[in-house]
């Protein structure tokens, strides 16, 4: 495998730590985005660039950095938040603020990446999205709106870059075990009478449940991905992804339905 300058943005913890320990494991030279780069750790063969995706100020700093100076082969756009708010009740703020981190910084940069690959005439882009990019889950309505939004969009590039040597990879996982449950999760309205019991047994069982993913395991799919040189476009990634996305397709809406509701909605009573 050839040894490639590979850019990761949200490098610092969870699925985004967790690839880039396999990048410089295989001897690439990674740049990784960290809203707190002075927090981080030096490492061989590893540059630490400070982001954040809800600040236009920072992702304009980033996009002049000098680490774009130099080839960059791979960008993952893997940076963002979930933000988990009955739709009825989620203030505009943090409504605003999810789709600026998810959608419209990750598409800034994906712009940014796109003419740096047809100055150098090759490249890889990458969107970590969710398998809630294909589908949608109660309370997950405002993330999974971002995630399908760049869904569209790179399934667009895609068509759009055929005739190229530029190639646009999309990862969808389930849910992983850091992703939500520590630092990554975010709520809003959920104090509505209506909701409460619902979050509280949804939140609970995020944190204790065990169909989530290890985060190596999507970062095992996303470094295979990354140098697959054919024009596949998706790849499901984590525990029950393949399946979901398979039900999602195979069944009638009215059945899948039912079963995400039964699924999620077990601890909400009834008002």
């Amino acid at each position: 495998m050839k040894h490639a300058h590979i850019l990761v943005t949200g490098g610092s913890s969870g699925i985004g730590y967790a690839l880039v320990n396999r990048l410089l494991k295989a001897g690439h030279q990674v740049t990784a985005t960290t809203r707190k780069p002075d927090d981080q750790s030096p490492r061989p063969g590893l540059t630490w660039v400070g982001l954040d995706l809800e600040s236009n100020a920072s992702v304009d700093a980033f996009l002049n950095n000098p680490c774009w100076d130099q080839p960059v082969d791979i960008v993952v756009n893997n940076a963002g938040f979930g933000l988990i708010a009955p739709i009825e009740s989620a203030s505009d703020e943090a409504v605003r603020a999810q789709f600026e981190a998810n959608y419209f910084a990750t598409m800034r940069i994906t712009r940014h990446a796109m003419a740096h690959f047809r100055q150098h005439g090759a490249g890889t882009i990458m969107a970590n999205t969710s398998i809630g990019g294909r589908m949608a889950f109660p309370y997950f309505g405002y993330y999974n709106a971002t995630k399908h939004a760049l869904e569209a969009s790179y399934e667009s590039l895609w068509y759009e870059c055929m005739q190229s040597n530029i190639r646009v990879k999309i990862i969808e996982p389930g849910f992983t075990q850091t992703q939500f449950a520590t630092h990554g999760m975010r709520t809003s309205g959920a104090d509505h009478p209506a909701h409460v019991d619902g979050l509280s047994w949804l939140e609970h069982s995020m944190k204790t449940g065990t169909t989530a993913s290890n985060p190596d395991v999507v970062a095992a799919v996303m470094e295979r991905a990354l140098f697959d040189n054919r024009h596949t476009l998706r790849y499901a990634a984590g525990k029950h992804s393949d399946a979901l996305l398979f039900l999602r397709k195979a069944l009638p809406d009215s059945w899948f339905q039912a079963i995400i509701g039964k699924a999620v909605l077990r601890g909400q009573k009834t008002t």
